[in-house]
């Protein structure tokens, strides 16, 4: 049997598709209790000003009993000043509301400020970009029994 080997370099939809739909059937062979893909729960956290302008924002997808924080921005003015650490607890809640037991994330440089809300790092890649690190953490949001 010959294998011949293509790279992608522009996968079209048929393609993604396909790769996509084998992928959930091996995953509903493996793990039949788990949700589909369809289940997940994707939303955002908003902080505003005054003037209903962007002050921060965090976007969020809960599945597989995580909540997985994907990006966190918080203006340059309105750092140090709490917004952060309101709309990351605001997200937890969402998420542990939604049946999430554990956060996860990853970051270059907001290490520090993870960690002062509880999250512990669990692997690092290193020169991700170049000459920097990328932190990989999680937090647990509900205890065990």
């Amino acid at each position: 049997m010959e294998i011949k080997i293509d790279v992608l370099g522009s996968p079209t939809e048929k393609d993604k598709g396909v790769l996509n739909n084998r992928f959930s059937e091996y995953l509903r062979i493996q793990y039949p209790n788990l949700p589909p893909e369809s289940e997940d729960k994707i939303f955002m956290v908003v902080a505003h000003d005054e003037v209903g302008d962007y002050i921060g924002a965090i976007s969020c997808n809960c599945y597989w009993d995580g909540l997985e924080i994907d990006t966190f921005w918080v203006k340059e003015s309105h750092r140090g000043k709490k917004v952060g650490s309101m709309l990351l607890e605001k997200a937890e809640a969402i998420g542990a509301n939604n049946g999430a037991v554990v956060a996860f994330l990853k970051t270059v440089d907001a290490k520090k400020f993870y960690e002062r809300h509880g999250y512990e790092i669990y692997g690092v890649l290193e020169d991700r970009p170049i000459g920097t690190n990328l932190y990989h953490l999680k937090k647990r949001l509900v205890k065990h029994a």
